[in-house]
């Protein structure tokens, strides 16, 4: 059976069932996507360099005699090391859970690897290295590296990739406008995209980069800009608020806004006075206070006689907002109600009755909001948390509830400007870049596992002075990778153990909603001391009293991730301090990678480097479908790009360039094609 684009990929040659399910796994599912799966970045390894001209952490291609086979203990076994040497030095390969290596490099034998070596107790010592024992190999040209998954190598993805492009890279259609194409000379698309996995030099590499990241910028810029259009062309009429309920929130207030707080004030409520519905971004690292701009914005839409609604994407984090928005607006008459998959029976009856009857102002709850029953009478006012951790359920099906309501999407996710533009294109941006006064700070160590037992006694420290710690871990429970630390295990061993004579509790994405909410009662309530969990609690979790944040294996981690888990602590009138532990087997560059938390708290500028170093994917979360794997993978391609493929795609459809017959032809192609359905599901249009 000839294949096409878009079969599945498990009829691929080698591949099958099993495979296709890790492949999934990454986001691949057709020919299609398998060929547009991009490398994250590329190695050169046309030349082969010696070891007294390699610094430590640089990657080379290394020409070496195995000297001689031994082993090394590491968690409970013995692994294979190998003595390898070229002319100018001798080197140390700790391979780690590869037995079978010693069957393959022998004594005396001649080959070829590829990797990295950091010093290790006077040793010059690889562990992350891939090889081969032939000189012409394939594996000595530029080569792909790519994003895996367990159960994936590189090796076996190139391999898979080469044989796809080889069978189905000329069937790519062009998908890009002639008069573009032609303006730019981005040349033919299958080409461009052989170039970018399997390049012939560096310089056609980044020549193919540059044209197919444009091209991608430009497809989704255009649907932002019809999205954009689309909102500009609506007409709404305003009431006019005269800022009462505002003033009178203001005094209540125990703090004063920041400089930042009021700016964004402003920005809303000329929004609000437009004749357009509103759609703004609030930006604002942790703590820097979205809520309280958020909450005023939703009091000047009830002194209109409308009705708002917050939504966030987990129990935990609504009902956060639910007892903040609660907490604030004690004593002003205003009527709130908590929404999700918990609340049944006669309790969301009553709920559904009141929004209806306009008897509830503010709805506060999680996506069961989408639900059909949850009707308003006037929503006039949307704010959605943490937007980007939704997934394909977009602001778009909530703002459906009601007549064009504005809308302001917060995100404690620091994200840089390039990949706003990208993904919040169709919004208005504001940035809250200033933390209130009067934070004491959190300081960030980096330490090493032998040094462990500092941790545990400065947990032990800070809890005699009554307050409370967190323990990250990267998984719940056991996995086939028995070096990955899980919560369920360590939680046993430091309940029964390290803190036998405190308080313990243990969190994670498995329990039920029920059982999340009653841990964090407990922890809130100062039942635990001590709170071992998942990530679970990276949002939404509000504990002043906890003043340490300890995560292990915090290499495992994206830097964003780690900095909104610190922001979980540092927010009472405390001292804080986050531990950052990485894995024993941990490289000097993973290890260099954290120490950026170490010297800065600007989750922007973290989110940039983070951003450099592991892609959107990493920052976002792999729910963001719509987005395409390539974009922003290469940073400082794309960051020129972007912009220029933005002002492209309004001119474009804004009739400024381009012959008329052809834009109107391939702008009715486009709407009815993939990218535009692809990119809908993300934007909400």
């Amino acid at each position: 059976m000839a294949l096409n684009l878009n079969d599945d990929v498990q009829y691929l040659k080698g591949v099958g069932p099993n495979i296709s399910e890790k492949l999934s796994k990454l986001g691949i599912y057709k020919v299609r996507d398998l060929l547009c799966y991009f490398p994250r970045n590329h190695e050169d390894r046309r030349e082969v360099k010696t070891l007294r001209y390699v610094r430590e952490g640089e990657k080379a291609t290394f020409k070496f005699k195995v000297i001689r086979h031994s082993s090394f203990f590491y968690q409970g076994k013995l692994h294979p090391k190998i003595t390898v040497a070229d002319e100018t030095g001798t080197a140390y390969l700790y391979c780690f859970h590869r037995d079978f290596i010693t069957n393959v490099l022998k004594i005396g034998m001649i080959f070829y690897l590829s990797g990295s070596y950091t010093r290790r107790r006077n040793e010059t010592a690889f562990s992350r290295f891939e090889y081969d024992l032939d000189e012409k190999a394939p594996e000595l040209k530029i080569l792909p590296v790519y994003r895996l998954t367990a159960g994936l190598s590189q090796r076996f993805l190139r391999k898979l990739i080469g044989f796809a492009l080889s069978q189905f890279c000329d069937t790519l259609e062009e998908d890009i406008p002639g008069f573009i194409k032609k303006a730019y000379n981005l040349g033919n698309k299958g080409s461009l995209v052989r170039e970018v996995h399997f390049p012939k030099d560096m310089v056609s590499l980044r020549k193919a980069k540059e044209a197919i990241s444009y091209s991608e910028f430009f497809k989704y810029q255009l649907v932002v800009a019809i999205n954009r259009n689309r909102n500009v062309n609506i007409k709404k009429e305003r009431k006019i608020f005269s800022g009462k309920l505002k003033e009178d929130f203001l005094r209540k207030l125990q703090f004063t806004l920041t400089n930042a707080q009021k700016r964004v004030l402003e920005e809303i409520e000329k929004d609000l006075n437009e004749p357009r519905p509103m759609n703004r971004l609030i930006q604002g690292d942790v703590g820097s206070g979205k809520t309280v701009v958020a909450l005023i914005s939703i009091l000047n839409a009830l002194e209109r006689g409308g009705q708002a609604a917050i939504m966030a994407p987990t129990e935990i984090l609504a009902k956060q907002h639910f007892y903040t928005t609660e907490r604030y607006f004690q004593g002003m008459h205003v009527n709130t109600a908590f929404i999700s998959g918990s609340v049944r029976g006669i309790d969301r009856k009553e709920i559904v009755l009141g929004l209806l009857k306009k008897k509830i102002d503010i709805a506060i709850g999680t996506h069961a909001m989408f639900s059909e029953d949850v009707q308003f009478n006037d929503l006039s006012l949307v704010v959605i948390d943490e937007q980007h951790k939704f997934g394909v359920l977009q602001r778009g099906s909530l703002r459906a509830k009601g007549d064009n309501p504005d809308c302001i999407v917060m995100s404690a996710t620091p994200i840089p400007r390039t990949l706003s533009m990208t993904i919040y294109g169709d919004l208005d941006i504001s940035v809250i870049d200033e933390m209130p006064e009067g934070r004491v700070g959190i300081e960030t160590h980096i330490v090493k596992q032998a040094e462990i037992d500092r941790v545990y006694e400065k947990v032990k420290e800070e809890v005699k002075k009554g307050r409370q710690a967190f323990f990250i871990y990267p998984v719940i429970e056991e996995t086939k990778n028995s070096d990955i630390k899980n919560a369920i295990d360590s939680y046993n061993r430091l309940k029964n153990g390290i803190f036998k004579e405190l308080g313990v509790g243990l969190l994670h994405g498995r329990m039920n909603d029920d059982e999340k909410n009653e841990v964090m009662n407990r922890f809130k309530d100062h039942e635990y001391d001590i709170l071992v969990a998942t990530t679970v609690v990276e949002v939404g979790v509000d504990v002043p009293n906890a003043t340490v944040m300890v995560v292990e294996q915090a290499e495992r981690y994206g830097l964003s991730n780690i900095h909104q888990l610190r922001g979980r602590i540092g927010r009472g009138s405390h001292k804080s301090y986050c531990f950052l532990v990485p894995d024993r087997s941990t490289g000097r560059e993973a290890f260099n990678r954290l120490r950026i938390l170490k010297d800065t708290v600007d989750g922007f500028r973290i989110a940039e480097y983070d951003l450099r170093m592991r892609g959107p994917g990493e920052i976002l979360g792999k729910a963001q479908s719509g987005i395409p794997s390539f974009i922003i993978d290469d940073f400082d391609i794309n960051t020129k790009l972007i912009s220029r493929a933005q002002g492209d795609a309004r001119k474009y459809i804004n009739g400024e360039v381009g012959p008329n017959e052809e834009r109107d032809k391939y702008i009715d192609n486009f709407v009815n094609g993939d990218s535009y359905k692809n990119a809908v599901r993300y934007f909400g249009g």
